[in-house]
């Protein structure tokens, strides 16, 4: 039987965190498995409790909040596994679940997790449906190297994600929209940027580079809409820099899915590997955590079936 040690973010989701303790506590109890529930304290702090625990010799890693905490937990997991000697022969880390309770939750949605509900979310990660799927990996121009679960995104999001933290009162869906609104103003000059991906090289002012492992970004934008976990590949898309009233026009495209069918302003293609470059400098985010403000160059790849995660059942009909 799994050994479990849960990483619980007090913070996330305004507070949503620290009141589910409890529940998820009598949920493990209940359940009679071996367990410790541990609360982060500082930034980064989730990475470093999951790397001790899997030195530990804890089966499961239980992420208890939002986008980030999830990404700080597969950081810990992917710096743990790097140190094991199966690493090489390409073994998987892990295993993560997940009880989502964070302003965005996207990640969790892909899995087909319930949101806001920790009890039913204890449930399915006691059920223990593992899937392994592909992380991301990053590495800037003073040689940093990040992994991502869910979505990188260089420049409009990044600059819209900075805007939400400044947001007190909503969460979810609303506060990113309103995010993305106050940005737009700001973003209207997009910076110089160059790609190079599949043999291809694109530079042109861009006011958007997303590479995308799940298909759902800040709580409700379907920026990839046709993302699979599994398949070796990130979905990448290439927003042109239009002017304000373009931008309003495509906004709506991006929460439905559509933007694709844009082809003016949107390029959408996939690929296992990227260099983007911007001499002046752009905001990046990965699932949601601003790592830079002024990144300069990025290469991005794929990390295939490198992380085992327990999901809903694949058959069921939440599973995304």
């Amino acid at each position: 039987m799994p050994a479990y040690r849960i990483i619980t973010n007090p913070v996330s989701g305004r507070g949503n965190g620290a009141r589910a303790e409890a529940i998820i506590d009598r949920a493990f109890g209940r359940a009679g498995v071996a367990y410790e529930l541990t609360e982060t304290r500082a930034p980064h702090d989730a990475t470093r409790l999951a790397r001790e625990a899997i030195q530990r010799g804890f089966d499961v890693i239980v992420a208890v909040g939002g986008d980030g905490t999830v990404h700080e937990v597969v950081n810990g997991l992917l710096q743990a596994a790097r140190e094991r000697p199966d690493w090489e022969s390409g073994a998987p880390a892990g295993t993560l679940g997940v009880v989502p309770l964070g302003t965005g939750n996207d990640f969790a949605w892909y899995l087909g997790l319930p949101e806001h509900d920790p009890e039913a979310a204890c449930r399915l990660v006691l059920a223990d449906h593992r899937r392994v799927i592909d992380v991301g990996q990053i590495t800037d121009e003073h040689n940093r190297t990040w992994v991502f679960d869910n979505n990188l995104g260089a420049g409009f999001d990044a600059a819209t994600t900075v805007e939400s933290y400044k947001i007190r009162n909503l969460r979810g869906f609303p506060l990113y929209l309103l995010a993305v609104l106050r940005t737009i103003p700001k973003y209207s000059r997009a910076p110089e940027v160059v790609v190079h991906y599949n043999g291809k090289t694109l530079a042109r002012p861009m006011l958007m580079v997303s590479a995308a492992n799940g298909r759902r970004t800040g709580g409700g934008f379907m920026i990839a809409p046709d993302a699979v976990l599994d398949d070796g590949l990130l979905e990448l898309t290439l927003a042109g820099s239009p002017n304000i009233p373009t931008i309003l026009r495509l906004l709506p495209h991006f929460i439905r899915g559509t933007h694709k069918t844009q082809t003016r302003h949107v390029t959408v293609d996939r690929t296992a590997h990227l260099v983007l470059e911007a001499p002046t400098g752009v905001p990046v985010h990965l699932d949601g955590e601003i790592i830079r403000t002024d990144a300069r160059r990025l290469e991005v790849s794929i990390l295939p079936r490198r992380l085992r995660v327990i999901t809903a059942p694949l058959d069921a009909k939440s599973a995304r």
